[in-house]
């Protein structure tokens, strides 16, 4: 066990974390009990709650669904079936696109559903004592402020437990002042710079990249411990971050425990806000899904593995989106003591709290970095792994991987079918559009009264409260990026790893960071021009075009003056200004473990 002396250094916090957010969140998924040898699962719906989210769910899809059968009604097609007419061949094309689009729609309704019904937790496990343990984090020097890392260190040694518990950090710069602050907080350092055998161009141990860094660890290291612990340089662990996870791994068959990914810095900004909120709806309802389906999701920002496990498939997958691939190679592996397939439990319980992106530019890079990785595991790899999964395993992952593609397909597909119409004059439906807009908006308005619904099963009692507008509106705003994800990675582009950089080191925000929005607000601010001077002022035409160029307009409006603000404090006298840190204390070197 570690324990904290009294001498101690300053050093600076810049995170400026809400206090008290998560503070009584650690045990989410209830009491410790004794173990059992095999992983246990409770409901988190009442069967009540279960009878209203199924009407509320199918009364979204039949909004949807009656929206799509008065859209194909044959007095609604575009023109005459006269094939040979090659305006009439485009018009047909675009009212399949059309419909298309609205199918999209509905199938993310019912992809809802699935996962909603079959939320779980699990039942928590007290953990054996004696275990060897390492517990982990990474360092990119020059992308994460040492005080930071310094601070996650400090509290990674407040980790209790009843064991062997070493602290590492892995150094991809092999800094002299990181390996000054490890000696003088007394964890372990390690670093693969300069070893070209942990830095390949591609593969396990490839160079610059979150997955190689942690298998160069792993070749060395590993073998010596039970179970292992990582988490991202931002994320400070709860004391209890052992207690409340350790005792899955008594049952034999369990690979990974995952944890929710929660920010403190929620209330610092509209940026760190959006970025907290868009992650409700996933760690309340979609991981818990994931329990009932067999198949939660590894999330790379706090979790701990099996080393045993690992092993038998080389470890962190190498991808941008390294957990995502790694958890499907979890579930494609099978256990040679059990005969049975590995398995992952994700945990309600609270147990790390981290640092969300805190400008426009690290916020859509991560995105744009996700979003990539999908249609690249999705290209690459999802044909070969998928059908080894069992079956409530590949309807998760199809289900999930399809939510950046669709969310880019209907953006593409709605300003394409706009701009045809608007350009050549050809109706792609001939439909009265005030009614279309009444039964488009029906349906847009169930899927809102859906999610508001849903967010009572937000982990903690801030969440719950939320509306999840910032949420939204923030998903909207980022489906531009979404869409230069997907044309990048279709063309084959290569992305290259990027760290989000945290604290001080944040990225400062330029004009050149919403290049795909201000591309896409200048489509649709000509076709509106040539909607009104071509009398092509239909009321959905409108609305779409309305609707794309102030969503590709806000993030720069918001930058915009966000910046004034900043050179408004800026020229602030000093003795005006609230103090903007905090100091945090650094524990002496000696350590004692029990």
């Amino acid at each position: 066990m570690v324990t904290r002396g009294s001498n101690a250094e300053t050093l600076s916090d810049s995170r400026g974390d809400s206090p008290g957010l998560y503070d009584d969140a650690t045990d989410i998924a209830g009491p410790l009990s004794a173990p059992t040898g095999r992983v246990e699962h409770r409901a988190v719906l009442s069967r009540w709650e279960k009878a209203t989210a199924t009407v509320l769910i199918a009364w979204d899809v039949l909004t949807g669904a009656v929206f799509i059968g008065w859209l194909v009604q044959p007095a609604h097609l575009p023109s005459r079936l006269v094939l040979a007419r090659p305006s009439t061949v485009a018009s047909l094309v675009a009212f399949g696109f059309l419909v298309l689009l609205e199918l999209v729609w509905v199938l993310q309704s019912a992809t809802l559903w699935v996962f909603t019904m079959r939320a779980e937790d699990p039942v928590p496990v007290r953990p054996p004592s004696g275990l060897r343990v390492a517990v982990l984090t990474t360092i990119v020097p020059g992308k994460e402020p040492l005080e930071l890392v310094a601070r996650t260190l400090s509290a990674m040694r407040d980790i209790r437990y009843d064991g062997h518990v070493d602290v590492w950090v892995l150094d991809e710069g092999d800094d002299p002042e990181v390996k000054r602050v490890a000696e003088r907080l007394g964890v372990r350092h390690f670093s693969r710079r300069g070893r070209p055998e942990y830095n390949r161009t591609e593969g396990e141990f490839k160079a610059r990249t979150k997955a190689g860094n942690h298998n160069a660890w792993r070749a060395g290291h590993e073998h010596h411990y039970d179970a292992v612990a990582q988490m991202d340089p931002d994320h400070v662990p709860r004391p209890d971050f052992l207690i409340r996870t350790l005792g899955y791994f008594t049952d034999p068959d369990v690979a990974f425990v995952v944890a929710p990914q929660v920010y403190g810095n929620v209330h610092n900004g509209f940026v760190e806000h959006a970025s907290a909120t868009q992650a409700y709806f996933f760690h309340g309802v979609i991981q818990r899904g994931g329990n009932g389906l067999e198949a939660p999701l590894l999330i790379g920002t706090n979790h701990l593995y099996r080393p045993s496990a690992w092993r038998r498939f080389g470890g962190y997958q190498d991808s941008i989106i390294e957990d995502h691939l790694t958890a499907m190679r979890v579930y494609a592996t099978v256990n040679p003591d059990t005969g049975n397939r590995y398995r992952g439990v994700y945990t309600p319980d609270i147990v790390a709290v981290g640092e969300g992106p805190s400008s426009w530019t690290d916020f859509f890079n991560q995105q744009k970095r996700w979003a990539y990785g999908i249609w690249e595991i999705l290209l690459g790899h999802s044909p070969r792994l998928l059908p080894r999964l069992r079956r409530g395993q590949r309807l998760s992952f199809v289900l999930l991987q399809f939510f950046y593609p669709s969310v880019a397909v209907v953006w593409v597909l709605g300003n394409l079918l706009t701009l045809f119409t608007v350009t050549t004059g050809i109706p792609t439906i001939r439909v009265s559009g005030w009614v279309w807009l009444v039964l488009w908006s029906l349906h847009l308005t169930s899927s809102l009264g859906l999610f508001q619904w849903l967010r009572r099963f937000n982990l903690v009692e801030h969440e719950r409260r939320e509306w999840g507008v910032t949420g939204m509106a923030m998903l909207a705003a980022t489906i531009p990026v979404y869409v230069a994800a997907a044309t990048t990675a279709l063309l084959r582009r290569p992305l290259a790893y990027a760290v989000t950089a945290k604290g001080d080191l944040a990225s400062s925000d330029r004009l050149r960071i919403f290049r795909p929005h201000l591309m896409w607000a200048a489509i649709a601010a000509g076709g509106l021009l040539s909607a009104l001077t071509m009398d092509r002022d239909e009321p959905a035409l409108i609305v779409w075009l309305t609707v794309t160029m102030l969503v590709s307009l806000a993030p720069v409006g918001a930058h915009l003056v966000r910046r004034r603000h900043t050179r408004v404090v800026r020229t602030t006298p000093r003795h005006a200004r609230a103090p903007g840190r905090t100091a945090i204390r650094l524990p002496p070197p000696h350590r004692n473990r029990s």
